[in-house]
């Protein structure tokens, strides 16, 4: 009799249990199919700026605590080919951002890197000015499922036009604390970035880039690009891919790699960098931030003002660190290597980043 009523229970509770299960199945095949609907669109919008033609004006906008910059450039891309961009004209010039921050950011020394950090700039955008420039293809292949990894992807179809296009929107939202937000304005037809928006981790935007003209027509960009074609001159490489043997025989030694990464970063590629004997550079990304560490047995010579920087003594190694925006640096000496780290993450990740390394060193 126990048994009976053992086997009716079993059985009562599997009939009660099937269409439960049966609902999370197809819950979890509907958020699968939501997953790879979003990461296809990032792969269509990768695709088409790699094998869509274009030609047209974009106005590029660049928002820092020394003020807000927007200029206009004019970018023209063939398929197969790398895009490429040229400086029109700086709109408005620089804006400040208002007396109040001003006062509170107004000491002498701040005042004073400022006008440095602008004068860079102005140099830097007056160099470019007339001068075309490579432009690499955003979200390459070996980056789309990283991307689905660290950042959460949301496509949605928008109500307004660009540039008297239809468009749809990808948001890329962090899984991960202390990182950035994108949103990814795209031509619904054919899958062309038209607008970027770059938040940073307290949503604040920081860069926009827009088309406030764009061709699609064949015939327009094959005319534009022979007219500009004599203008456009492939850039010298400063550095080159390498693998970590080859990395070895350039450094001397093995390099040392760090044994702590923000989580979801990995090893995206080294360097070998072009005039400097003994330097090799090492690139980790989580996609839409990068660490980047260099490594040279080089005699070092300090560059920049020690005013600007901080020491601390870090596992008995002294270390020098500074912050220049959202950029934190950090440069020191182990096993005979000088290393320099930087990278817009909290400063607190960084240290994790510089530590490993150190603790990492003294084993060698």
């Amino acid at each position: 009799m126990r048994i009976h009523k053992y086997l009716m229970f079993h059985k009562d509770f599997r009939i009660k249990l099937y269409p439960l299960c049966g609902l999370i199945l197809a819950f979890l095949l509907c958020i699968s199919d939501y997953l790879f609907a979003d990461i296809s669109t990032l792969e269509r919008i990768a695709e088409a700026e790699r094998d869509v033609s274009y030609v047209g004006i974009r106005l590029k906008t660049f928002i820092s605590s020394r003020g807000t910059r927007t200029f206009e450039e004019y970018v023209i891309h063939k398929p197969g080919d790398t895009s490429y961009r040229k400086l029109v004209s700086e709109v408005g010039g620089r804006q400040s951002l208002g007396a109040t921050q001003d006062r509170t950011e107004g000491r002498r020394d701040d005042r004073r890197r400022g006008r440095d950090e602008n004068n860079r700039d102005d140099r830097r955008r007056e160099q470019e000015r007339n001068r075309w420039r490579q432009v690499k293809s955003p979200f390459p292949k070996k980056e789309i499922q990283l991307i689905a990894k660290n950042y959460n992807l949301k496509h949605s179809p928008a109500d307004e036009k660009i540039a008297d296009y239809d468009i749809d929107i990808l948001i890329i939202s962090p899984k991960f604390a202390d990182r950035p937000t994108k949103h990814i304005f795209f031509a619904r037809d054919n899958g062309v970035i038209l607008r970027v928006e770059d938040l940073d981790a307290e949503g604040v935007l920081r860069e926009m880039s827009v088309y406030t003209r764009i061709s699609f027509n064949p015939e327009t960009v094959e005319r534009k690009w022979k007219k500009f074609q004599e203008e456009i001159q492939p850039e010298p490489q400063r550095s080159y891919s390498i693998s970590l043997t080859e990395a070895e025989k350039i450094l001397e030694t093995e390099p040392i790699q760090p044994a702590y990464l923000p989580p979801g970063f990995q090893l995206q590629d080294i360097h070998n960098i072009r005039g400097r004997k003994n330097t090799i550079h090492l690139l980790y990304t989580d996609v839409l931030l990068g660490l980047s560490i260099f490594e040279t047995t080089e005699n070092h010579r300090h560059h920049g003002s020690r005013r600007e920087e901080e020491s601390e003594v870090i596992d008995g190694t002294s270390v020098r660190k500074r912050q220049r925006g959202p950029t934190h640096t950090f440069s020191w000496t182990s096993a005979d290597i000088h290393f320099f780290l930087f990278g817009a993450m909290p400063a607190a990740e960084m240290q994790k980043v510089v530590e490993s390394i150190i603790h990492k060193a003294k084993k060698k």
